[in-house]
């Protein structure tokens, strides 16, 4: 009889018969194949469901009203068809999308979609924006340097300068904004075709 504890130096170890490893081997390949074929179930769960990204993009190809929801605008079902294709390409939002034809960006030309930013009118939209920060910029100092302000005058400065953040923004939205999209497009574009 061997009285050594388990905790001492000197202490057996047992092993598991060797029989046993491929019984638990097997069980656990079992294991593991049934939990596969769950992930799988899950997977195609939610591809079809209806809030899916798949299934979203489905319904704005087949329904132009689900279409018009999602991005504000009416086209034929080939062109939804290119519009969302793109969107893939491109790795763009749908944001992106609503831009892009709000700027006049989305071209239809003998049957085929392309993204027409051309850079002139980003230097437009940048010379808008620094001119309408010069007048916030101007804004601001008038109020500064005047003696005395009611506050009637604060008021329409900040309502100014509020109108005025908001022109930058629709600025950069409609001529800046497709510009980069643009690009990022034909970046895509080209790492495609390598």
């Amino acid at each position: 009889m061997d009285d050594r504890s388990p905790h001492s130096a000197g202490a057996k170890i047992v092993a598991f018969p060797a029989v046993a490893k491929p019984d638990r081997v097997d069980g656990q390949s079992g294991h593991i194949d049934a939990m596969q074929e769950v992930l799988v179930a899950i997977d195609t769960a939610i591809k079809e469901a209806e809030w899916s990204p798949d299934h979203q993009d489905q319904l704005a190809i087949c329904d132009e009203q689900a279409f018009r929801r999602r991005f504000g605008f009416v086209v034929n079902r080939l062109q939804r068809e290119q519009i969302i294709a793109l969107k893939h390409e491109a790795d763009l939002i749908d944001k992106e999308i609503k831009i892009l034809r709000s700027s006049g960006s989305l071209v239809f030309q003998n049957g085929k979609l392309s993204v027409m930013a051309p850079t002139l009118i980003a230097v437009w939209g940048y010379i808008q924006i620094v001119m309408l920060l010069l007048m916030m910029v101007l804004s601001i100092l008038a109020a500064v340097s005047a003696h005395e302000m009611s506050w009637t005058s604060v008021a329409g400065i900040v309502i100014l300068n509020v109108i005025l953040l908001f022109g930058m923004k629709v600025s950069n939205d409609v001529f800046i904004w497709p510009q980069r999209i643009r690009k990022r497009v034909q970046e895509r574009q080209r790492g495609d075709r390598r």
